[in-house]
């Protein structure tokens, strides 16, 4: 069988092979590897360049170029019309609807007679996120812009046109393929209301290796540490984490919290000149509440490092506005990780009760209580987060998820074109 992955990141073992380092691996170097076990014959279209070469005698690569998410780009269209013709595949897996090469690579499928094979894995839906962009942020925090914001037409009410605009092409793409690949009621639900002919295929997502060994142990943790994944923009919602933080030390004057990414704090004019308008009103807010001292930026983890991180917690909080079924939150459940998380999209479908905590998204008030619930719970806690860990376990179990894509394979692909 052969088989074309469109993909928006480099995997790792291309990245290796181009003479790069895979930093620890990612979640789509996971299933990758398992694939090119089964002897398919494989094309790898990542974004991120313009390079090509062979990993293995099966498996080749080519990167492309492309310059806004947002944006249409027909030369893509045109690009893959000829990878297509060439290459042939039975089944055409496109990872991701965020993008605007995703569309160009349904339409060149569609001209090419092939739009049959087409089956898209559903990560987020920009059409949806578009809607909880800004939420639980003040009017004039989305539309004040700083001068970085301004040269770059970047502010946050801007920021949301663009994933509205992706949102376009995302629901155009949806609507003319047959096939998606979905795990939780969330983008089931949605994806069949953007076209209620689709063919939704249930199958689990397999996440990095790394997260499958060791688990949490209170004592092994930093007493009182909560750790967040990403503050990147508004809809990872660490505006309401910092609104339940001051709640927090109120009861618990020595907790701190940790993410990852660059500290958004300007240390100096140059920093602040590049400074987004949201990091501003999240520096202003912690300076404020005094909450300086008590925060830490951990830069880019690779995945040894993510899995450090969570190990040294006392609980991992997601805080997002909209998530799909957040990697993060099932690594944190694989180590056995105390999880506070909202409850929006499929969170419900990965964290049940007994696992975790889960709020309404929209309550810091109560994203603080559970916080504290999970420090009073010391040693307890352990039995909460191995429960998660338990149905981690079966979620992204590789083995089972592995067989489960390749019967949608099969399927997609019929006897007739099975090689």
């Amino acid at each position: 069988m052969k088989v074309l992955w469109l993909c928006n990141i480099i995997p790792g073992g291309v990245r290796a092979h181009m003479g790069g380092s895979n930093d620890g691996g990612m979640w789509i170097d996971h299933v990758l590897s398992d694939l090119r076990q089964q002897k398919l014959t494989m094309l790898l279209l990542c974004r991120g360049g313009d390079h090509s070469g062979r990993l293995d005698d099966r498996t080749a690569y080519a990167l492309f170029s492309e310059e806004k998410p947002h944006v249409y780009s027909p030369s893509l269209e045109t690009q893959f019309g000829i990878r297509l013709k060439e290459f042939e595949p039975d089944v055409i897996h496109i990872w991701g609807t965020e993008y605007g090469h995703c569309l160009a690579m349904v339409n060149a499928a569609e001209k090419v007679g092939m739009a049959d094979r087409v089956v898209i894995s559903i990560q987020g839906l920009c059409s949806v996120c578009a809607r909880h962009y800004c939420e639980g942020l003040p009017e004039r925090v989305c539309r004040r812009s700083t001068l970085r914001d301004l040269l770059r037409w970047d502010n946050l009410r801007q920021q949301q046109k663009k994933f509205r605009l992706r949102g376009d092409m995302e629901c155009q793409a949806l609507r003319q393929v047959s096939h998606v690949i979905g795990r939780t009621d969330w983008d089931r639900a949605l994806t069949q209301q953007i076209n209620p002919n689709i063919h939704y295929h249930f199958c689990n997502e397999t996440l990095r290796k790394p997260f499958y060994q060791d688990s949490w142990r209170y004592d092994r943790g930093i007493k009182h540490r909560i750790f967040a994944s990403s503050c990147l923009y508004p809809v990872k919602g660490f505006h309401y984490l910092l609104e339940a933080f001051p709640l927090v030390l109120s009861q618990f004057p020595d907790a701190t919290l940790s993410v990852t990414g660059e500290s958004f704090f300007a240390s100096d004019f140059k920093k602040k000149l590049r400074q987004e308008y949201y990091f501003r009103y999240l520096e202003r807010f912690c300076r404020e509440q005094g909450l300086m001292g008590k925060m830490e930026f951990l830069g880019d983890l690779n995945a040894e490092q993510m899995k450090q991180a969570f190990l040294q917690s006392n609980v991992f909080v997601l805080p997002s506005t909209i998530e799909n079924s957040s990697n993060s939150l099932g690594e944190a459940m694989l180590l056995g990780v105390p999880c506070v998380a909202a409850d929006v999209g499929g969170v419900s479908n990965m964290l049940r009760p007994g696992e975790g905590y889960v709020y309404q998204s929209t309550a810091p008030y109560m994203l603080a209580h559970y916080i504290m619930e999970v420090f009073r719970m010391e040693e307890r806690a352990e039995e909460m987060g191995a429960l998660a860990r338990q149905h981690a376990l079966k979620t992204h179990a590789p083995e089972e998820n592995l067989n489960r894509l390749l019967e949608i394979y099969r399927e997609i692909a019929g006897e007739g074109r099975t090689q």
